[in-house]
């Protein structure tokens, strides 16, 4: 009866350090990321700007030369493939490190999905495009629709 209550002492002993040691570990690690948000921050900057220009170049740049945006069916597929490009070129390991910097995987997601709804938003090539159809549709010089004469 003795060696059971010994036993079982050691027993909860054991699991109450290994909870209160994995506390501690969470606790270290979100005070790291703390300290290096800016390296996560620029490795989580680059896959998406290499993601976003890869999309861009297969789904949007036509649209962008024809200074017309997206049609919405189209855009949220361009959202969804980017966000899926995003964690393949993660990976595994960065796509879980990113999710738990992020505190949930739907924060992480939101993040993915408003950087690219940004970067559609202030897409240069279609700006560029859409001055250009309005410069050509300027009135032609020596043609004064309001002269009366």
């Amino acid at each position: 009866m003795l060696t059971t209550v010994i036993i079982l002492g050691i027993f909860i002993f054991i699991l109450l350090s290994s909870f209160f040691g994995y506390i501690i570990f969470i606790h270290k690690k979100r005070e790291f990321i703390i300290k290096n948000f800016d390296s996560y921050s620029a490795v989580l900057q680059f896959h998406m700007d290499k993601a976003y220009n890869m999309i861009h170049k297969d789904q949007i740049l036509v649209y962008s030369l024809e200074a017309t945006t997206l049609p919405d069916a189209e855009f949220h597929t361009a959202t969804l493939d980017f966000i899926k490009l995003v964690q393949k070129l993660l990976g595994p390991t960065l796509t879980k490190e990113m999710v738990f910097v992020y505190g949930n995987y739907d924060t992480f997601l939101f993040n993915l999905a408003e950087y690219f709804n940004t970067r559609y938003d202030d897409d240069e090539i279609r700006k560029s495009s859409l001055s250009d159809v309005m410069d050509s549709e300027v009135e032609p010089e020596g043609m004064n629709l309001y002269d009366n004469r």
